[in-house]
């Protein structure tokens, strides 16, 4: 079906040789026929090095039973390297939210403008999408439909802009969403299905997701109540108040308020149980946070201003439902901060059941092999592997060479 939208023409299919009662596109370049015997049991399978720059965890699978291999002539077999992002695969994604934006517009959310996915997000873990705003409560319509819409179903966070902002201008698009939060009543979480790669979660295919309604409010959606910041303090001084006041903060990110962006980013590192949801909650309640609607907290070895590798980290580290730590003034009118926990997660400080997964990190002759090749493919500047920040130490998540 997918085929035949893209090309606009019928695919023409034909028996497997081994497998008749199945039709495969006539022109396929390789075929794989096989069966699979539901009352088998399961074989233990992994950990493979996937697209989200983890390795994928161990888990049951059905065994495939091989009965033919049949290829055209001249074959091509097409193969990417996953890792880190951004790799081959994060193009493969890019292609997907231009090829299915106008069947979802078209069948089931028909305000969508637009729709953005960023690099960083390993497709599923954040989604930005933009919508013809015209009725209150129209952000968290959209937000059930697109969560019951396919594959979107894995979709972990959810960022709603509206008819005013440029969603690909990322810097705009921060400013706009944050001008129009507010983390107590705009943050809508839900659990659901979960894509089976996500380590983050507590059980398997299970887990938080997250929707930040950054449209701009109509007077029904308004809580006259809440306080939004119209100043926020300098950078420079937060920083400075942080790091002074909390020893376990290794480092902190607040160059975003000198931009208008109400969040920052800390680098904490964990030492007790309920740790961050204490951090937050006293951080909350000090001077000169009133203004703070949002705290992103990472690892300690990560380096909050590298805002691609921090971006990439938290997105996989998060479980949104679980992770959430609200901070809400008890005075009248009210201030609030939302703190999000995208530390690795572990049994004996977050009470964290399953093994947890290890950074993807290529061998040197891949590396090597990519590196000659770059210069051949017509793809724009060099850029040096991801995998190099993390060959020659360990960063929370333990790196493993070959990949």
């Amino acid at each position: 079906m997918l085929a035949g939208f893209l090309r606009k023409k019928k695919v023409e299919l034909v028996k497997c040789i081994t497998q008749p009662e199945i039709e495969v596109p006539a022109d396929a370049d390789f075929i794989i026929e096989g069966y699979v015997d539901p009352s088998e049991d399961l074989i233990w399978e992994g950990p493979f090095g996937d697209h989200t720059g983890y390795y994928s965890l161990p888990d049951w699978y059905p065994r495939f039973h091989v009965t033919a291999i049949t290829h055209k002539k001249n074959a091509v077999y097409p193969a990417t390297i996953v890792g880190i992002p951004p790799q081959e695969d994060a193009w493969l994604g890019k292609a997907t939210e231009r090829i299915f934006l106008a069947p979802i517009k078209m069948t089931m959310v028909p305000e969508i403008k637009d729709m953005d996915m960023p690099v960083e997000g390993v497709f599923h873990n954040l989604v930005i999408t933009q919508i013809d705003k015209e009725y209150p409560g129209q952000g968290q319509k959209v937000m059930n439909a697109m969560w019951g819409a396919g594959q979107m179903m894995f979709n972990k966070i959810l960022v709603l802009a509206d008819q005013g902002v440029k969603i690909q201008d990322y810097l705009s698009l921060a400013q706009y969403v944050f001008s129009n939060l507010n983390p107590a009543t705009d943050i809508s979480f839900s659990t659901g299905p979960m894509d089976v790669l996500d380590h983050s979660c507590s059980k398997l295919g299970f887990g938080g997701k997250m929707c930040i309604d950054g449209t701009k409010k109509l007077e029904e959606e308004v809580d006259e109540n809440y306080i939004n910041p119209q100043t926020l303090p300098a950078s420079k001084e937060i920083e400075d108040q942080l790091l002074q006041q909390y020893p376990e903060i290794k480092a902190v990110f607040a160059g975003l308020l000198d931009k208008g962006i109400s969040c920052i980013i800390l680098s904490v590192k964990k030492d007790k149980p309920g740790h961050i949801r204490q951090l937050h909650h006293s951080i909350g309640a000090g001077t000169n946070m009133q203004a703070i609607k949002m705290i992103l907290y990472v690892e300690h070895t990560v380096e909050p201003s590298d805002l691609p590798t921090c971006l990439w980290r938290f997105c996989n580290n998060l479980d949104p439902k679980r992770d959430s730590h609200l901070f809400q003034s008890d005075t009248y009118p009210y201030v609030a901060c939302l703190g999000l926990d995208g530390t690795r997660k572990s049994k004996e400080l977050d009470n964290f059941q399953r093994d947890w997964p290890n950074i993807i990190v290529a061998d040197d002759d891949t590396i090597k092999r990519v590196d000659e090749k770059w210069n051949t493919l017509g793809i724009g500047p060099f850029l040096s592997s991801p995998s190099l920040k993390y060959k020659s130490q360990l960063y929370g998540e333990e790196a493993v060479v070959g990949a």
